[in-house]
């Protein structure tokens, strides 16, 4: 369809006008000259017949050639076609009118018709054919009568036709050629225009993409850059954190540990009891300190949660052990509400593989908030199996979780009301940490609730074993290589502790709790000092904070086991980042909470020197 009417488009005539106008332009100017040499002749020989064409006759011929060129001149090709082709066939047909019929003459007529073909429209030759034949038959007409025209012009007209019959389909088909051919040159170049557009707009393209390849390449090193920055933005943040955490629990240690030892042990000051009327401020600075000390550690997880460097210490947990110490601490954090804590799940409960102090972590937290969002109830501790999976859920009747904030419940920093971290307290943190958590554990935390009916808060665990179940059997107790413990130990006489921390406070704190029990102490706050005390004392055991200021406590421990004479000392490391508790290798280290109360630095000490030979390291809190 398009090519059909690129053809229509083409103007075959216009494109052949000048090469009609060279054509009749040539024909003129022969034919002038042709008729002035003729006349010249003729008047020389100044004789009819002699040659065959009338002297008169050339001057038709000469006034036709004549006008012919100055129409064509002005631009008027067609007329200027006609009067030649004209003026020629009246300066032939005039001889007939002379001579009469004759088959020369009658044949030299049908030359305008053939020259028509070249001055005029190839449609115009039927009009020249029918000039040439009025012409033919009026001039014998002229010569030998009406009646006796008909004959002799019947077949010189037949001839005319067959003449422009040839003529006009030589004509149509070298037109046809040529259309044919400007045609093709027309859609090549349309082509050849079209593949230039392609290829600027492919080139342009390319630009583009060129362009846009150099920006991404620059936005790429720019958010690697970026990520860089964030990375180490990251670790100066988690090193900040945990430079601070250090900080805040040392003064946090003393402020727990001497309010503890007021209210508990009296025999740290000449067995004074505090007066009834302080001990409810002691109490609240000792749970203030708690609390700060549940925000500390909140936000220390997080950040190691970000970092990707909390890591999880599993092993066979008994869930129904755990549960019975969840409640037990969740009954103490009740002060006086009329909530009952209650317990929902079966005694055959299966060993989950998992670290059991992050599960109670997350338990914890669950019932922590359960009983800070319940006035009035019951907060219930349910587990059931579900094949694979163990569902642990905490149901509260407490106020409830709005719709809308269901979606951003474990969202840091997020809680259900704006107004909910000034009525009730807390910073958004646990459920963050919870659900981290749980994920990590390969389960989930999901949660449903009704505003005014309560919540319950869903922790799935997968049951995962061991491929080595030998490594789950119960821990044994060895014979103690220790000959301090062996013979000093079992004679009664007091058991030297040696005491390792840099914080003087705390170290005066625990200094005391440790000689107040009866046991002889040595204190250093160098790492140094204790590798040398250590090896020159043999001491029952050591009593060692992690930060010091020269050496790592977790390079001491190692030190400590890497020699045969200290190997069998029990340790207990005193630090609140229990993750690396397991990294120095040591078969007799355990593990206490800081910051310690008294009892739990006197516990954790009884149960090291009674049980420094268990397989596995323990964690004291």
């Amino acid at each position: 369809m398009a090519e059909n009417q690129t053809t229509n488009t083409i103007n075959l005539d216009h494109d052949l006008r000048d090469e009609r106008r060279e054509y009749l332009q040539f024909a003129v100017m022969a034919s002038a000259a042709m008729a002035i040499i003729l006349f010249i002749v003729l008047m020389q020989v100044n004789q009819r017949g002699g040659i065959g064409f009338h002297q008169n006759a050339m001057l038709i011929l000469l006034g036709a050639s004549g006008a012919g060129y100055v129409l064509l001149k002005r631009g008027n090709l067609d007329t200027a076609g006609y009067v030649y082709l004209v003026g020629l066939t009246l300066t032939i047909g005039s001889q007939l009118w002379v001579y009469g019929p004759n088959v020369a003459i009658s044949m030299l007529l049908a030359f305008p018709i053939v020259l028509s073909c070249l001055v005029l429209k190839h449609d115009e030759i039927l009009y020249v054919t029918i000039i040439v034949s009025i012409v033919k038959f009026v001039f014998t007409a002229l010569g030998v009568g009406l009646g006796g025209a008909i004959i002799p012009t019947i077949g010189p007209v037949i001839l005319y036709g067959l003449v422009a019959a040839v003529v006009y389909a030589k004509s149509a088909d070298a037109d046809e050629r040529i259309r044919w051919t400007l045609d093709s040159q027309h859609k090549d170049n349309r082509r050849a225009e079209m593949f230039y557009d392609q290829s600027e707009q492919l080139q342009k393209a390319l630009l583009q993409v060129q362009h846009y390849s150099s920006r991404l390449e620059n936005l790429n090193k720019q958010l690697e850059q970026a990520q860089q920055k964030a990375e180490q933005a990251s670790k100066a943040k988690s090193t900040f954190l945990s430079n601070m955490s250090h900080e805040l629990r040392t003064p946090l240690n003393v402020i727990i540990g001497y309010s503890n030892s007021m209210l508990n042990m009296p025999k740290m000051f000449q067995n004074k009891k505090v007066a009834e009327v302080h001990r409810p401020y002691l109490k609240l600075i000792e749970d203030n300190g708690h609390y700060l000390l549940g925000l500390i550690n909140d936000t220390l997880d997080l950040s190691k949660i970000e970092a990707g460097k909390l890591e999880l210490h599993r092993t066979e947990t008994d869930l129904e052990e755990l549960f019975r110490s969840v409640i037990a601490t969740s009954v103490g954090l009740l002060k006086g509400k009329p909530v009952q804590i209650r317990g929902d799940f079966p005694t055959d409960l299966p060993r989950i593989w998992a670290d059991p102090m992050r599960v109670r972590q997350i338990i914890l937290n669950l019932m922590s908030n359960a009983i800070k969002f319940t006035d009035t109830g019951s907060v219930t501790l349910s587990a059931a199996v579900d094949g694979e999976y163990v569902n642990i859920g905490v149901t509260d009747t407490g106020i409830g979780i709005p719709d809308h904030a269901l979606a951003a419940i474990f969202d840091r920093f997020q809680q259900a009301e704006s107004d909910t971290d000034k009525k009730y307290g807390g910073t958004g943190l646990g459920l963050d940490i919870s659900k981290q958590l749980s994920l990590m554990h390969g389960g989930d935390l999901t949660v449903k609730s009704a505003v005014g009916r309560g919540s319950t808060f869903m922790v799935r665990l997968p049951i995962e074993r061991r491929e080595d179940e030998s490594d789950a059997q119960e821990d044994e107790v060895t014979v103690s290589a220790n000959p301090l413990l062996n013979s000093e130990g079992e004679a009664g006489d007091p058991q030297m502790v040696l005491l390792v921390e840099d914080d003087v406070n705390t170290r005066q704190l625990m200094h005391q709790t440790l000689e107040i029990a009866g046991y002889v102490v040595v204190d250093t706050h160098s790492g140094e000092e204790a590798l040398e005390l250590a090896l020159g004392l043999l001491p029952a055991a050591i009593l060692l904070d992690v930060y010091l200021p020269d050496v790592n406590g977790w390079d001491v421990v190692g030190l400590l086991h890497a020699n045969p004479e200290t190997a069998a000392i029990p340790v207990v490391v005193c630090t609140a980042d229990h993750d690396r508790s397991s990294e120095s290798g040591h078969e007799h280290l355990y593990y206490l909470a800081k910051p310690a109360t008294p009892d739990k630095v006197l516990h954790a000490m009884a149960q090291a020197l009674t049980s420094a030979h268990l397989t596995l390291p323990k964690t004291l809190s």
